[in-house]
């Protein structure tokens, strides 16, 4: 009998590792390519912001040629601006692109169900993002390209109205899971 039962749990215990590998986990670190350095820094507040030729070069990355930067959030590229297109930057050049404080975006994959999550504008964890700059010789990287908005020569006709959607996400403070005692409706209605 203890044979048998030996042989039972080893074939399933092959059978749940197979099917482990489907159901694996993500690391939510697919994007990283280990071949490159990523420099971390923490944004908390959404705005738009600045790194300087100056910056750059404290940290060894003064020579590399602005067509090669690539930024990264939440496992996503981030387009940049540079204020030279290509080859290295002068002392007065800087990169800029807008960054966002943390959302609660990530925090989905806490929650058993998802749909419980009962908003993703503000994060549980922290309201502090993390960027990670990179360089990425090899590939297109994702870039903001300045436009000149010419109104004089417009021809468009004025929009009649706008539209704007303003929602209220509080945070002030956590709710507590207070439960309330409410009544039967069964009880009530035979009363």
């Amino acid at each position: 009998m203890k044979r048998f039962l030996l042989k039972v749990l080893i074939i399933a215990g092959m059978i749940a590792s197979q099917n482990c590998n489907l159901l694996a986990q993500p690391y939510n670190n697919e994007w990283i390519n280990y071949n490159n350095t990523y420099y971390k820094f923490k944004v908390g507040a959404t705005g738009l912001y600045r790194i300087s030729q100056a910056t750059l070069t404290s940290i060894g990355l003064g020579s590399t040629p602005a067509e090669q930067f690539q930024l990264w959030r939440n496992g996503k590229e981030v387009p940049l601006y540079t204020t030279v297109q290509t080859g290295a930057f002068g002392s007065s050049d800087y990169i800029e692109f807008w960054g966002e404080m943390n959302d609660g975006k990530p925090d989905n994959i806490l929650y058993r169900i998802p749909a419980h999550q009962l908003n993703d504008k503000w994060s549980l964890q922290t309201d502090t993002a993390a960027f990670f700059l990179t360089v990425n010789t090899s590939g297109t990287n994702l870039r903001l390209e300045p436009t000149i908005n010419d109104v004089a020569g417009n021809l468009l006709a004025p929009e009649p109205y706008f539209m704007y959607t303003k929602g209220n996400y509080y945070r002030s403070f956590l709710n507590r899971g207070y439960a309330g005692m409410l009544p039967n409706p069964i009880e009530t209605s035979a009363v």
